[in-house]
């Protein structure tokens, strides 16, 4: 007497198996970035180079005016004599960490307008470059008043996750 195994639909090789794997995997680790990229809410007064940081597709949601304030006066009369008057602009909406932080970044580079302020006194996040902030450094005031300073050097995603509270 012989066993013979009954006839299958479907059958799966080990070919067939290590495949699915492999390509569970790689969409598993296409989603886990895509999940993994954490945003916040935030307010933002910043100039044209600094704007120009943040993807197109994450500027498409956003709230994107001239900023006309007192303090825009202000940092404009400080740009480099001999360019162009600068425009200063407030954009307010969600952006994912790294565009905020490329956008805090190119506007470090920006020595004459100051240092760059986050004031998460208030929701959303107020994040600003400030004349009497050292140049070079982020000044970070806390919702209960206390401040921080880093160096541009230290400002990592991992700071401003921590700064925006996130976990």
């Amino acid at each position: 007497m012989t066993a013979t195994r009954p006839p299958s639909a479907l059958q799966v090789t080990r070919r067939g198996a290590l495949s699915a794997a492999w390509g569970t995997c790689i969409v598993a680790s296409g989603l886990h970035s895509a999940i993994a990229q954490e945003v916040a809410a935030v307010r933002m007064q910043l100039d044209q180079q600094a704007l120009n940081a943040v993807p197109g597709d994450e500027r498409v949601g956003l709230e994107v005016t001239e900023d006309t304030s007192p303090a825009a006066q202000g940092l404009k009369a400080h740009s480099l004599p001999g360019k162009a008057l600068p425009i200063m602009y407030l954009i307010s909406g969600v952006l994912s960490l790294p565009s905020i932080r490329g956008a805090v970044q190119e506007m470090l580079r920006r020595h004459e307008y100051g240092g760059v302020v986050i004031d998460t006194r208030m929701r959303p996040a107020n994040i600003r470059n400030e004349l009497t902030a050292q140049a070079d450094a982020v000044l970070v005031i806390r919702a209960d008043g206390s401040t921080e300073s880093v160096r541009s050097t230290l400002f990592t995603e991992d700071f401003l996750k921590r700064v925006l509270n996130y976990r």
